[in-house]
């Protein structure tokens, strides 16, 4: 899946999180496909410090995602990256595979594009009232 959504050149990103990386690392071995060679892999923190055993090479070792200086911020405790949220929305986009799955490319992408706009705008007003300053990117507007 990775190949075919990343297929233009030059277009794969440097780092893919994805909450099993470790099983995809192993398996990409298996196969003799060399991604690993060339993309980061790193697992969410939390599962990294809960899910396997530290003697687990691959999620230890090469998923590690304390091995992959650009996702830690420049105080070394931080992360740049809040892949433990990225992992809570994907549970969230879990909950509606039941409809989408039977609908049409169309519906399928106007549905979701209204459901995350909408879940933004809740979200940032929740980040307000708990005295968050949320800020949009240039260009991007909720």
């Amino acid at each position: 899946m990775i190949h075919k959504v990343f297929r233009i050149e030059h277009s794969m990103p440097n780092i893919i999180f994805y909450d099993n990386n470790c099983g995809l690392y192993r398996h990409l071995v298996a196969v003799g496909d060399d991604l690993y060679q060339t993309v980061g892999l790193p697992v969410d923190v939390f599962h990294w410090e809960c899910k396997h055993a530290k003697s687990d090479i691959e999620c230890s070792v090469h998923c590690n995602p304390f091995n992959f200086p650009d996702l830690v911020a420049a105080d070394g405790k931080s992360w740049v990256f809040n892949s433990s949220i990225a992992e809570q929305t994907n549970v969230w986009f879990g909950g509606y595979h039941a409809m989408l799955r039977e609908m049409g490319v169309v519906k399928f992408n106007f549905f979701l594009d209204e459901m995350i706009m909408r879940r933004n705008r809740v979200t940032v007003v929740k980040l307000e009232v708990d005295g968050m300053i949320p800020h949009y990117i240039h260009g991007l507007h909720l």
